[in-house]
């Protein structure tokens, strides 16, 4: 299915006062649209992307406010028909920040990229420890993202990560799926496995660290 600025508004109804509408972009299962410049609204494209909507947008609100990044904020969730069909959407608010392209990632000064790894890991480690989310139960199974790539990342003007997007393939798995794009080293649009192998290995770096404080605690009880 295929969103019109008209119909965007039609859906949306009398919900919000409506200025303006700009389309963003579309992935395999959604189309989002920007809304008076400051909103966002993300539509399925079928029924199956719909329920991926319906988790994203529990999955958002459980996790929001734990992380040092931004992500998307959820401020309304609603339904519509398409013919015989009820479908979910939502609507949260623009994040700030840019893309970066592949190019331009991999020009940035070590520096900056030594930054991103740690940003980018701590990030990783944090979502993948809110097992209580989709009440995970395997110990060898964490919160994903579902679609971690480069252009699901926001950067500030120091040209660091700010935000991350579309959690619209969040599920549970194990934790190394957040990682296959890092690790794609045939991929021209991703970060390029050189950075992704610097990710793994503060993520690594990360885990013994808490694994060892909570050593420490419970031999202190």
């Amino acid at each position: 299915m295929k969103y019109s600025i008209e119909k965007v508004k039609q859906i949306i109804g009398n919900k919000i006062d409506i200025k303006s509408v700009e389309f963003l972009g579309a992935g395999n299962h959604s189309e989002a649209f920007c809304i008076n410049e400051n909103l966002v609204i993300k539509l399925p494209k079928h029924k199956k992307a719909s329920v991926c909507l319906e988790q994203e947008t529990k999955v958002l609100k459980q996790i929001q406010g734990i992380f040092d990044l931004q992500i998307p904020n959820v401020i309304l969730k609603s339904k519509f028909k398409s013919g015989n069909v009820e479908l979910v959407y939502f609507i949260s608010k623009k994040l700030e920040g840019r893309n970066l392209s592949h190019d331009e990632f991999v020009a940035l000064p070590q520096s900056t990229k030594d930054k991103c790894t740690t940003i980018i890991a701590k990030f990783l480690y944090t979502l993948h420890n809110q097992k209580q989310v989709l009440g995970i139960k395997r110990k060898d199974f964490v919160l994903l993202h579902g679609d971690f790539s480069l252009n699901h990342i926001l950067f500030d003007k120091n040209n660091l990560p700010c935000a991350i997007l579309d959690f619209g393939d969040t599920r549970i798995g194990k934790s190394m799926s957040d990682f296959i794009y890092l690790l794609d080293e045939e991929d021209d649009e991703e970060f390029g496995k050189n950075f992704g192998l610097q990710v793994l290995k503060e993520y690594n770096k990360i885990i013994k660290e808490h694994n060892l404080e909570n050593n420490i605690q419970t031999s202190n009880c």
